[in-house]
């Protein structure tokens, strides 16, 4: 589904953040990406959903070779990938109802498309009840649920998470953590980058570890976060 080879990037500023990286990722897998802050965690992210085009390498998407495509076709890409944020990124002045629709109105979907669709990714989430409260009337929690029920709306095949618990208390966290393994068991592909070594303990699933941008563990058996 998802797959790296050699993949490198280097920034503008001669900053290497990737370093002939090798990542094959299955459909419904859920996959941590961990490693300490500046590892390239969320470089590795980017490069899939093509916010970031790698130096030299291939990423393909399903059948997709995205590396190789043109700027024009980048948001078809994006309706596939669906991206989660640390810091949630909801406009404080649209219900969470109109926060989720807002993803299918970037894409140009119809009033009925939106109607039938932003019910679905709510009740998966569990906020189908607090579909007319603004994000401040909202806890944290809820808010990157309401992230989740963004990135899903257009069913993507992709779910990418980039440390989705960072704002959370261990409890919520566990919460989200959660929500996201039922929804690559349900067969969307889960890439989650996190420092949250309790969580990666917890979840006893595949743990792939960067080193100054260099993948240095695959662990497919379901390690827990062993510090590379």
């Amino acid at each position: 589904m998802v797959y790296l080879n050699g993949v490198t990037v280097i920034y503008p500023n001669g900053t290497r953040a990737l370093h002939d990286v090798t990542l094959h990722v299955e459909r419904g897998e859920f996959v941590s990406i961990v490693g300490a802050s500046g590892s390239g965690k969320s470089t590795l992210l980017q490069v899939i959903y093509r916010e970031v085009k790698p130096t030299s390498g291939q990423v393909i998407v399903g059948s997709q070779d995205v590396t190789a495509l043109r700027s024009s076709l980048i948001p078809y890409l994006r309706r596939r990938v669906g991206v989660v944020f640390q810091d949630f990124r909801l406009l404080p002045d649209r219900t969470v109802w109109e926060n989720v629709g807002f993803a299918l109105d970037v894409l140009g979907a119809s009033k009925r498309e939106k109607y039938r669709k932003v019910p679905v990714a709510l009740e998966l989430v569990g906020l189908a009840h607090k579909s007319d409260c603004y994000p401040h009337e909202v806890s944290a929690g809820e808010q990157q649920r309401v992230c989740i029920a963004r990135a899903l709306v257009n069913g993507p095949q992709v779910l990418l998470a980039d440390e989705p618990t960072g704002n959370l208390d261990p409890d919520t966290s566990w919460e989200i953590v959660q929500i996201l393994t039922e929804i690559a068991d349900r067969g969307t592909t889960v890439i989650m980058a996190t420092h949250d070594k309790a969580i990666v303990d917890r979840l006893r699933r595949r743990v792939a570890s960067l080193l100054h941008g260099t993948l240095v563990r695959d662990d497919r058996a379901g390690g827990g976060y062993d510090e590379p």
